[in-house]
Parts: structure tokens; sequence; C-alpha cells
């Protein structure tokens, strides 16, 4: 029984295919092929099953697999501590964020890693939520940054997750808007104007009725993903947007004299962001040393 043959199962467990491990380890399908059917024979016991979508742990897998991740993540362990010296701390993360934490915390983040750690290289993801969930479960982004850190039950008990801020929603509108008259403004007076939306259609209905309820409505005018577009129908005077205090904060266009945000009133319109990470992975020093800032960052951005 060989290391690599541990890390070949481990692997095709994440991505469901020989040929996906294969560009993600840069060795080549027979190998892999090989080294599993060695490592089957050795055991006596089947560790995959063919099926549609594609290689699939067998019973007894799940359990092999577990333990072989077990000792991958010793190994690793044993690794780091060999280089327990801070300034050799070495490694790639990748990182799969919501905008609104890529405006200001991350950065600052990544220059106070790159600055105490030269050897750690980062790569990172800026995209929408579900998508960072995606990431995280597929081996794509060894952490991510996210609000609401798990849809399901399942994912919640794959997930470790670390809170890194609380946010409220807030309503961003010119500053000849009618909004602007309000003294103070709830939930009924938004949905009179039109808004403009980050995402598509359903996606943002999900979004919005996690934060303000399944049975409020959103005068929808535009959807789009570029946030460059969002501000202009917003500088216009022709739509509004929601944003979270985490995004105005951080972004020159919100603290502009012509742009006005206020809270929305008479609901609880709160957005937890934490930091995922799956549970049964090893958490390299890299990347608890990022968790580590990314919390410290955080927690200036509230003072």
């Amino acid at each position: 029984m060989r290391i690599d043959q541990l890390l070949y199962i481990t692997e095709i467990a994440k991505t469901g295919s020989i040929a996906n491990t294969s560009e993600r380890l840069f060795v080549s399908s027979p190998t892999i092929s090989q080294a599993i059917r060695s490592l089957e024979e050795e055991l006596g016991a089947k560790i995959f099953e063919r099926s549609r979508t594609g290689l699939e742990p067998t019973a007894t897998g799940k359990k092999i697999i577990i333990i072989a991740q077990e000792i991958i993540n010793r190994i690793e362990d044993l690794k780091n501590e060999a280089k327990s010296d801070s300034a050799e701390i070495e490694g790639h993360l990748t990182i799969s964020a919501v905008s609104s934490f890529c405006k200001e915390i991350i950065p600052k983040t990544c220059a106070e890693i790159k600055a105490r750690f030269p050897k750690i290289t980062l790569e990172i993801n800026e995209t929408k939520a579900n998508q960072v969930r995606k990431d995280v479960l597929n081996g794509n982004a060894d952490l991510g940054v996210n609000f609401y850190p798990a849809s399901t039950l399942e994912e919640n008990q794959l997930f470790a997750t670390t809170h890194l801020i609380d946010s409220q929603m807030m309503v961003c509108f010119r500053n000849d808007s009618e909004l602007a008259s309000l003294k103070n403004i709830y939930f009924d007076d938004v949905t009179k104007h039109p808004i403009v939306l980050s995402y598509k259609k359903n996606d943002t209905i999900k979004y919005y009725s996690k934060i303000f309820g399944k049975n409020r409505e959103l005068n929808t005018f535009i959807q789009s993903q570029n946030s460059d577009t969002k501000k202009y129908f917003i500088s216009q005077g022709t739509a509004i947007s929601l944003e979270t205090d985490l995004t105005y904060k951080s972004d020159p266009f919100y603290q502009s004299n012509d742009i006005i945000v206020k809270p929305i009133l008479g609901i609880e319109s709160k957005l937890s962001y934490y930091c995922i990470r799956l549970k049964n992975q090893h958490f390299s020093a890299a990347g608890q040393e990022f968790l580590k800032e990314l919390r410290v960052q955080a927690n200036k951005f509230k003072e």
C-alpha cells in the first residue's frame, strides 16, 4: 500500500472520475487506474463501481476512503510540524468568495498573508453564493466565504464553518428619489420602486426570501451580474438597489453625495457571513493562517 494510492481514491471520491483526477494531480489515467486495481487486490475489496454519472464509492469503499483521508491529513500534519517556523509555511490556497467580501476584507487579508508568508500563493475567485458552496464541495476551493453557510442538512454535515461577520441589508438610491423624503423606510416602501438585481431572478428570489421572508415580492427592473451596470441605473435614478452594509462601506460609489443608503425597518434583514471548508479535508497551515488573518480583518472592519 502506497500513499499515492490513498491520494488517488480520495481525489476520485471528490471528482467522480479518473479523468478529472488525472487533470488535477497531473498523473496519467492509466497510472491511476492501475494503482486503484492494485489497492483493491491488496485489500480484497472493491472501492469504486461505475454509474451513469461516473465512479461511485461502494459501501466498503466509503469506509476505506474516510480512513485514507485521515491518513493523508496526518501526513500533512507531519509535514507542517517539520515546517513549524512561520517563515517556512508554504502552499497554494484557492479561495472562493461572494463579491461583498472581495472589495476590502479579502484584499487586506491577502496583503497581510503575502507580507508574512511569502511562500504562500493565493488564488481568489469572486462568484455568487451557490457557486461558493459548489467550489468547496467539489474540491475546487480550499476555503469559501459565504453567507448562510449551507443550503441543506447534508451540506451542513460536510462543512466546517467559522463565523466572520454580521451585516445588515440596506436600500440604496439616488438623492432625488421619492425615498429620500422618507424619514424611515419600510419594506413596503421599497417594493414600490424598480430594483436592479445582481443575479438571475430565480436565484434572487431564493436569496431575498431567506432575508425578507417567502411572501415578500420585489419590483424587478433589470438583472445584471455587472456591478458597474447596476451602479449606472442607480446613478441615473432609474432603479434602486439592495446591498449589505458590508458592500456600501467598502465601495466609494455608495458613499458619494449623490447616493443615499438607509436601513430597511420593520424586518430582520441580518446576513451572517462564514468561512467554510470540508470537514474531512486536511486543513493546511497556510489555510489556518489565512483564516486567522481573515477573522482579524473582519473584526477590524466592524470597528
